[in-house]
């Protein structure tokens, strides 16, 4: 065989080998990737459900249940049934239409009689629309409605859940339709029955927040196979639009066909329905992934032959073209390696935390030069007030020679904060001794603003009422271990619906804004301010005595006494104090130091009082 039939034989063998080589390689990859959507579309369908259920029904149906009991354990309503006080009433129908109107959720809130006819009752058009107060002439009689007649049989003051259906006005369906969840309460005195509490929640937000995403069309089903919810608007609680739709209509296959999940969510609406949320797959987003999987094993196997037939031709022919081709690969590793510089915040420090080496994106992060970093220790980019205790979880995992994940917060060199997630990695010479450590990390920042923000109250820019009770939870459990003393006071605007009624809601806005900044002006670091509800504010003060607590309640009620507010003038508060004893829990505490508010407003408002049993 002549050099010149070895060359083309050899080429010839080469390119058919590369293309066998490439043809089975895409069939495989192929394959895989095929596999891969329907893992990536149960990983997908499972992160869409916990995060409809766990991040946004749960915690509205849970606002809720706090709210309904909230307002039943309220002891105006006890003496409002009992006496059917005028002033009692008035007073108990601004509590619901301040609870009503800091909800745009709630559509109707009512105290309902042990005969079935409403003693009060809030009600709202829509969403956005401000509550009001409907008048005696128009209560209704609601004896022969099935939540009375569920509730007035329960034996304990528990919350109840009616099922999810549409709203019924005079006994029939109301349109335009309003899809409607009751939260009920029941009322006792001595053992006996007396009334209930029960909310009626707008579910149309609700619903168009849980209900749709890019992957999937989003169903809800009730025990009967009845549609709660529907991708088509028009069959959604078609049990109560009298339309028939079956289940094989969007489910042919039934619920354990291909692409589509289902998932109880009885545990979080707590009623009759006993409703299931079913993910399906849309046709066109899964179509759209296979051919997208597809079009890339075509295009890698035209590339990889295309590849073939050109290193058969350098191997072939001029062998040192292949170390160009290698040359070449490594120019592109170093790009790689400029993207991972300028995007990836790392950094190598020695076992001492001195610092060796940064990523430019560290740099960008930290505000420092590179020149300013390199030599100096880590400690350099800390946040003087960051746990301690990370620190010494941080350096004994480390030292262990194991990978320390966690979040860090940190100091700019212009002081800022930054939020990093970072994953510190120990590295180790050939006697397998720690030489350094290489942290890589992720700006979180963002995201840490978001969970702030989720914990305060847009208004007042103080904590709102779901993390004051985190804290008071916190608190209490802190104090019954060490006994370090424990006291909370109640805050009360005197008068505020007199501001609203006569300035409007805007200047009423100004003077809970400017009342928060003299309570936190006058209070400690330590004390945790937070809105209760309303013109009703709390400090939690740990580590106080009662005879602290009054004095720092009446540094607070002459600095807002002393105060001119904008157009309105002078505004007085009354606050409520009580000290944590033995036996209190969470709600005792929190109800001692509402019934010594309660006392203030009662005795001459403008004053505190102290709960004494």
């Amino acid at each position: 065989m002549t050099q010149q039939n070895f060359h083309k034989y050899f080429t010839l063998y080469f390119i058919l080998f590369g293309i066998a080589i490439s043809s089975f390689g895409a069939i495989i990859s192929y394959m895989f990737q095929i596999n891969e959507i329907d893992k990536r579309m149960d990983k997908g369908a499972k992160e869409v459900f916990e995060i409809k259920a766990n991040s946004i029904l749960k915690p509205s149906i849970k606002n809720m249940d706090n709210i309904v009991e909230a307002l039943a354990k309220n002891k105006t309503i006890l003496e409002f049934i009992a006496t059917r006080n005028p002033n009692k009433q008035e007073e108990l129908e601004q509590i619901f239409l301040a609870v009503t109107s800091s909800q745009n959720t709630i559509m109707q809130a009512r105290v309902i009689c042990n005969d079935g006819k409403e003693l009060i009752r809030i009600d709202r058009k829509k969403e956005n629309d401000e509550p009001f107060i409907v008048a005696k002439e128009n209560f209704q009689d609601k004896s022969n409605r099935d939540y009375f007649q569920i509730v007035s049989k329960m034996k304990e003051p528990t919350l109840w859940h009616s099922k999810m259906d549409l709203n019924i006005e005079n006994g029939k369906v109301e349109i335009p339709y309003r899809p409607t969840l009751r939260i009920a309460m029941p009322l006792f005195e001595n053992g006996q029955f007396i009334g209930m509490v029960i909310v009626n929640l707008l579910t149309n937000n609700l619903f168009a927040s849980i209900g749709t995403s890019s992957a999937f069309e989003h169903f809800i089903i009730d025990k009967d196979k009845n549609y709660i919810m529907h991708p088509n608007s028009q069959y959604s609680f078609n049990k109560y639009k009298g339309i028939k739709r079956e289940l094989k209509d969007d489910f042919p296959d039934g619920l354990k066909g291909n692409g589509v999940y289902s998932y109880p969510i009885r545990n979080i609406l707590q009623n009759d329905d006993d409703a299931m949320m079913i993910l399906k797959t849309k046709n066109k987003f899964e179509e759209e992934l296979i051919h997208e999987k597809l079009k890339t094993a075509l295009i890698v196997l035209l590339l990889t032959i295309i590849l073939s037939f050109i290193i058969a031709m350098i191997i072939s022919k001029v062998p040192i073209k292949l170390q160009k081709a290698l040359l070449k690969a490594h120019d592109k590793l170093n790009d790689f390696g400029s993207i991972i510089d300028k995007y990836i915040i790392s950094a190598t420090t020695k076992k001492d935390s001195t610092i060796i080496n940064v990523s430019s994106a560290f740099v960008d992060v930290s505000g420092y030069t590179k020149e300013e970093l390199i030599g100096e220790k880590m400690s350099m980019i800390r946040d003087p007030q960051a746990d301690k205790l990370i620190f010494q979880d941080l350096w004994k995992t480390i030292l262990d020679g194991k990978t320390w994940a966690g979040e860090m917060k940190n100091k700019r060199k212009d002081g800022k904060k930054y939020w990093l997630e970072q994953n510190i990695i120990p590295t180790l010479d050939q006697n397998n001794t720690i030489e350094s450590f290489v942290s890589l990390g992720v700006d979180i920042t963002a995201k840490k603003e978001l969970e702030r923000l989720a914990s305060i109250d847009k208004l007042t820019g103080i904590y709102n009422r779901r993390m004051i009770d985190e804290f008071i939870k916190i608190e209490v459990e802190v104090h019954k271990r060490h006994s370090y003393g424990l006291s909370v006071i109640m805050v009360d605007i005197d008068h505020f619906k007199l501001v609203n009624d006569t300035y409007g809601h805007q200047i009423g806005d100004l003077v809970l804004s400017q009342t928060v900044e003299l309570i936190v002006q006058n209070s400690r670091k330590s004390d945790i301010c937070g809105r209760y509800g309303g013109e009703e504010f709390i400090l939690i003060c740990p580590q106080t005595t009662t005879e602290s607590a009054m004095i720092l309640a009446e540094k607070i009620r002459l600095a807002v006494k002393n105060f001119t507010f904008e157009q309105v003038g002078h505004k007085t508060i009354s606050l409520g104090i009580c000290t944590f004893e033995d036996g209190d829990d969470v709600e005792s505490l929190i109800k001692k130091a509402d019934m010594a508010l309660y006392k203030a407003k009662e005795t001459g408002r403008d004053k505190l009082v102290v709960f004494e049993a």
